[in-house]
């Protein structure tokens, strides 16, 4: 490769300050300086850091920078990973929790309610289309579960059997809208009272059941417990169906609107109990 004048004028100067260089330390070592001599060695010293030793140095410097900002951008990159396993092993940890405090719940509900058999079972779906309506659940004939069997969590009613197959059941939902889900249930009053009424439907704007009086001249409020009442022979009597959260007059001033809170939450359950009567055959 041709070289250009400057080109070889920079190589001159660096062959000659190594030159220089070499000689001026090893006449260091051998003799002393003069005063002239050590000043042309300070001379030459310079140029040869200033062409040789600083440029390699900041090279070598930058190369040791970039290697080590490379090696931290690794590193970042590294814990922003395990930054988001962690968000999503806490999410995945949240709902573990609340899965095993439901098991817990369910475990309890069986000591509680002694008065049925209770056939513990995971829902195996429940399709967003059908979300208000039906779910599907993982016991069936073989398990004891029968047609019309109430299906409960621990908070409260959430449906009954509709189809039985040998190890799976379709659940209807209270929830669902069609207006053929009604439920006779009967408010406590006081001590010792309650008043016949009937769920008529689930209003979802509402977000509560629509109750209506079987008994007229009762009184009515807001947070009174609403149960079943064991009447028409598909729910057992005494299952918790809700609280009532508003009482409104009809307009022809005849009966009134009772509204129900469900007891139950509709949009977060995994385990449900069939209710069997105890005695009735498998």
């Amino acid at each position: 490769m041709k070289l250009n004048r400057f080109q070889k004028i920079l190589l001159w100067l660096i062959g000659i300050s190594l030159s220089l260089s070499l000689i001026l330390n090893v006449v260091s070592v051998t003799t002393p300086f003069s005063e002239i001599s050590r000043q042309g060695y300070n001379v030459f010293s310079m140029l040869k850091y200033s062409l040789i030793d600083y440029p390699v140095t900041t090279v070598t410097d930058f190369f040791t920078s970039f290697s080590r900002l490379w090696q931290v951008r690794q590193e970042n990159d590294l814990l922003r990973t395990q930054v988001d396993q962690i968000a999503s092993l806490q999410g995945q940890l949240a709902e573990a929790e609340r899965q095993i405090e439901e098991l817990k719940q369910i475990a309890d509900l069986k000591t509680i309610v002694s008065d049925y058999d209770l056939i513990p079972s995971t829902v195996l779906s429940r399709t967003q289309e059908a979300w208000n309506n039906l779910l599907t659940i993982d016991v069936g004939s073989a398990d004891g579960v029968g047609l019309n069997y109430a299906v409960i969590t621990p908070k409260g009613l959430v449906g009954k059997v509709t189809k039985v197959n040998e190890h799976t059941s379709t659940v209807k939902l209270i929830t669902a809208e069609d207006g053929l889900n009604k439920v006779s249930v009967k408010i406590e009053i006081g001590e010792g009272k309650s008043v016949d009424a009937i769920l008529v439907k689930y209003d979802s704007n509402e977000q509560a059941f629509v109750m209506q009086l079987l008994t007229s001249g009762a009184t009515v409020t807001e947070e009174m417990r609403v149960v079943t009442s064991g009447m028409g022979g598909v729910f057992p009597s005494g299952l918790l169906v809700g609280t009532v959260s508003k009482v409104e007059e009809l307009s022809n001033a005849v009966g009134m609107n009772i509204y129900v809170r469900p007891a139950a939450d509709f949009q977060s359950f995994n385990y449900v109990c069939v209710v069997r009567r105890q005695g009735a055959s498998q």
